[in-house]
């Protein structure tokens, strides 16, 4: 009598969240594309409202509404009960917490360690907890443990004493979207849509404190002194409910003119933001890959980042790396990019050539050769 397929269960429950949502819709529908996902089949576990937004998926491939919210009790109990039902052979937890499953063999997917690394960025001392105790229970139950970069490993073996032969590397991709050529008629319709002054450079991540956004603004305000550059500034991503030490701190530097904040931006429209910079600017002070980065690489932006976290890792050689807290280094390196057109043009052939090394269709050959070798064991 033939075996049944093995059965697959995979979090999407945090499909809308920015990084690991990313990560979720890119890794899902390149996993569909994949011949070999055919020797399983997939239970997706998604909000009811978040059906929509999910990408095509082949027949093999089911949807499951679970409303059990992230970093909740009821994750632990009912979501886990029900997965329990599910009778899966083998469940992949896309980010640190990983329900209780008394059968069946488990991955869990760890993108950073930033909540234990950098704690004073939490809104209290419990959620530092809550993380540190999710994230432990998660390594000692998965029996094989993905993760984004190296240095994201190095910090789960320091921090934890994991040992590194249960932790693969698996680099996260660039969406096909993003690329060098975007149409001009789809540059100047995101520009009219989002207001985008020119020239500009471009800051993409919000204001959570490791994204390290008034350093930018303060070098930025530093860089135009030097240089008397005429780029703007634009800051893209959601906004917090109080954006008043931005906002204060781009006034007290007399910047009102020379800085367009956009809000959230469409994933649509992402692709001419990015291609339309001078430069991408991105030193934040950790990062457990750096997606922006390598999307703003394939579209053929010179970037500036973080010679620190991941980020050295992913774009060392191939954009100027910068000490995230100099206020200086960070002004020298738009100075640079501002004035040096030579030194953007290298940049963006080093950056595009390095965009090449991430893809979602390896990502999820990767990914699957985890989920073979795991139920084999």
């Amino acid at each position: 009598m033939k075996r049944e397929r093995p059965l697959v269960g995979l979090d999407a429950r945090k499909l809308r969240d920015f990084g690991i949502g990313a990560y979720i819709w890119n890794l899902l529908e390149a996993l569909g594309r994949r011949p070999e996902s055919l020797a399983y089949r997939f239970r997706v576990f998604a909000h009811a409202a978040d059906r929509s937004v999910l990408p095509p998926l082949p027949p093999h491939f089911d949807v499951v509404a679970e409303e059990a919210p992230g970093y909740s009790l009821s994750e632990l109990t009912g979501f886990a009960w029900r997965l329990l039902r599910h009778g899966l052979d083998l469940f992949h937890a896309t980010h640190y917490v990983l329900p209780p499953l008394p059968r069946g063999k488990a991955i869990v997917t760890i993108h950073d360690i930033i909540h234990l690394l950098y704690p004073q960025f939490l809104p209290s001392r419990a959620a530092h907890i809550y993380a540190r105790v999710m994230i432990r229970r998660a390594l000692n139950r998965a029996d094989r443990i993905i993760t984004v970069s190296h240095n994201s490993k190095r910090d789960l073996t320091d921090y934890f004493g994991v040992s590194s032969d249960r932790v693969e590397v698996i680099y996260n991709g660039v969406a096909r979207r993003f690329r060098a050529d975007v149409p001009e008629e789809e540059r100047r319709r995101v520009a009219e849509k989002l207001g985008l002054p020119s020239p500009y450079m471009l800051f993409l991540g919000g204001e959570r404190p490791h994204k390290n956004v008034r350093n930018v603004v303060r070098a930025f305000a530093e860089a135009r002194r030097k240089e008397g550059t005429h780029q703007a500034l634009v800051l893209a991503g959601p906004l917090p409910k109080n954006r008043g030490r931005v906002e204060a701190l781009i006034a007290a530097l007399d910047l009102e003119k020379a800085v367009r904040r956009t809000g959230l931006v469409d994933e649509a429209d992402l692709p001419a933001l990015y291609a339309g910079a001078t430069a991408f600017l991105y030193p934040t002070l950790y990062e457990g890959f750096g997606l922006p980065v390598v999307e703003a690489m394939a579209c053929g932006v010179p970037v500036l980042t973080s010679a620190t976290s991941a980020l050295q890792e992913v774009a060392g050689g191939h954009a100027l790396l910068v000490d995230p807290m100099d206020v200086d280094a960070i002004a020298a390196g738009i100075v640079t990019l501002a004035t040096d057109p030579k030194k953007r043009a290298e940049l963006s052939r080093l950056g595009l050539a390095r965009s090449a090394d991430f893809s979602w269709d390896k990502a999820a050959e990767a990914t699957l050769n985890v989920y073979a070798a795991v139920l084999r064991s």
